[in-house]
């Protein structure tokens, strides 16, 4: 790494805070998400049939309300937002991003299985484990909230508002993204997705920074979380993995590819943090 690490994101309305406000607006953001969302849900509990609608509307209408009090609180909109959506990428970066998150994914699924889902988290589990596969009852509102709606508002609050804000404020880019990840990790609730959410939140984030745009963390995310949905669908459970977390050989490798394409787009990238416009310059 060299100084041209110490950037910051800029644009014409920026805002900055540090890593203690960054955990704050999370929680703010979680709680107006769980909260409205909730009240929103709540007449699926007496009529089920109403989750065809209500859970991928209560999901919507919770996460835009928090992202709409996040941007009020930092007294700001969301053109900032939009312009790191629009921000245009070369078909390299796109394919260097995918074939990052591919190379990373059996690591995320190993990590995943070392949490104990017996003994005292058994209950919690079961819990979890419900409420995902309700989404087999609900097959196309379970899709749009889970494939469509979490990765293009979720990674507006995480890496958009979140890591953009620290990075902004001068923390540390690996500093920023690390966090960034292990807030993404927290806001699943639940110590399973901690581990696997935390650790992609992290390499969403490292894409995010090294290409500006806010558009390849939503694609990584759509693909990511419906490559998921869809073996839940097929198999019709949540505890099959894509890949096998026994075979350490095969983990190293594709680990080992991850680190380098990631290696490779950090190279091609530096040529953004010297450009104008919705740009990283020298703080």
């Amino acid at each position: 790494m060299n100084n041209t690490d110490n950037l910051k994101i800029t644009d014409s309305n920026p805002f900055s805070f540090g890593i203690v406000k960054a955990v704050f607006y999370s929680i703010i953001a979680v709680f107006t998400m769980q909260i409205i969302g909730g009240i929103i849900q709540l007449p699926a509990f007496f009529y089920p049939i109403l989750n065809h609608v209500l859970l991928p509307l209560s999901f919507l209408v919770g996460i835009c309300t928090a992202i709409g009090a996040l941007l009020a609180i930092l007294k700001t909109n969301a053109q900032p937002i939009i312009a790191e959506i629009k921000h245009k990428v070369s078909i390299t970066e796109m394919v260097l991003a995918v074939f990052i998150w591919i190379g990373f994914l059996p690591l995320c699924e190993y990590f995943t299985t070392l949490i104990p889902t017996d003994g005292p988290l058994e209950e919690l589990y079961k819990q979890f484990e419900s409420s995902f596969e309700m989404l087999l009852n609900y097959k196309l509102a379970g899709f749009l909230m889970v494939c469509i709606f979490a990765p293009i508002f979720e990674e507006v609050i995480f890496r958009g508002i979140i890591l953009r804000g620290m990075l902004n404020a001068k923390v540390t880019p690996i500093v920023a993204i690390a966090i960034s990840g292990l807030i993404f990790g927290s806001a699943h609730l639940n110590p399973w997705q901690f581990v696997g959410a935390g650790l992609l939140g992290a390499i969403f984030g490292y894409v995010y920074y090294r290409t500006k745009s806010l558009a390849l963390p939503i694609i990584l995310h759509a693909l990511n979380n419906s490559l998921s949905y869809f073996i839940m669908m097929q198999d019709n459970s949540m505890n099959e993995n894509i890949f096998d977390t026994t075979d350490f050989v095969s983990i190293g490798i594709f680990t080992a590819f991850a680190i380098v394409l990631s290696f490779i787009l950090y190279r091609i990238t530096q040529k953004n943090f010297n450009n104008n416009g919705i740009n990283f310059r020298h703080t």
